[in-house]
């Protein structure tokens, strides 16, 4: 009994060990249709991030294709968190300023096939300028983030664009090195303790 909780008392860092809070880059987006000139990746891979403001550059933004219908977002966050905040850059290419998405919704998944919407607002428009990210507050747990783009500034739905797109939430707990050390000596320890017991009964 005296073994056990020592093995308890030593693993109680590791499930005491605080979550932070971070921004979370997707590992992977799908979208719905892309323009033949862009690449869905610029949404994830940092194109034209500087100090957090995003560049007028078309080359580093996306834009859907001319379906004729609003387009959809998929993001693969590569684990599962409790998201507090969704973060956008605007599609803010000076040619195309109207093309930024209006309204939006956003969509959580744990498995990446059903998705409860857990917010719905609008974007601002873009000027042209290297532009910060817009905020849309959020709560829930999702590996997978889903974004309806439902319209832009021009007041319909094709050529409509984003910039980047990331989350901000808590990730995992992951215990410190030094829970880890402690926990690993307290079990040799114990195992030593046990040993020792053991010889001691058998040799008395």
């Amino acid at each position: 009994m005296k073994h056990l909780c020592l093995i308890a008392a030593l693993a109680a860092p590791l499930a005491a060990a605080p979550a932070s809070a971070a921004i979370i880059t997707p590992v992977g987006v799908t979208a719905s249709s892309t323009f033949w000139t862009y690449d869905v990746s610029n949404l994830i891979n940092g194109s034209g991030l500087a100090d957090g403001a995003h560049d007028g550059n078309y080359n580093n933004a996306w834009m859907t294709d001319t379906t004729g219908e609003p387009a959809f977002l998929i993001f693969d966050l590569g684990a599962a968190y409790t998201l507090s905040s969704a973060l956008i850059w605007q599609f803010n290419v000076d040619f195309g300023l109207d093309r930024g998405v209006r309204d939006i919704a956003v969509s959580l998944s744990a498995d990446g096939e059903s998705f409860v919407e857990a917010v719905a607002g609008s974007l601002a428009k873009a000027d042209g300028r290297p532009a910060a990210a817009q905020r849309l507050e959020l709560t829930g747990d999702a590996r997978y983030v889903r974004l309806d783009l439902r319209n832009n500034h021009g007041d319909q739905y094709t050529w409509t664009g984003l910039s980047e797109v990331r989350f901000d939430g808590i990730a995992a707990a992951v215990p410190e090195p030094a829970s880890w050390a402690m926990m690993i000596g307290g079990f040799a320890l114990v195992g030593g303790m046990m040993r020792r017991q053991r010889a001691t009964v058998r040799y008395a």
